[in-house]
């Protein structure tokens, strides 16, 4: 697995439009060479809240 930045790929942005939650935000990536890969499985998340 690269470290490298420009080797991500982002899949999915989600900013949630939930009361009380106006500061959440999840996004979805995976590495380009898995994305090559059709390897769906490696994907990885993040989430961001500001309460």
């Amino acid at each position: 697995m690269s470290g490298a930045v420009a080797d991500r790929v982002l899949l999915a942005h989600w900013n949630a439009d939930i009361n009380d939650r106006e500061g959440a935000d999840v996004q979805w990536g995976i590495q380009r060479a898995d994305l090559e890969a059709r390897r769906f499985d490696r994907t990885f998340s993040t989430a961001y809240g500001n309460p």
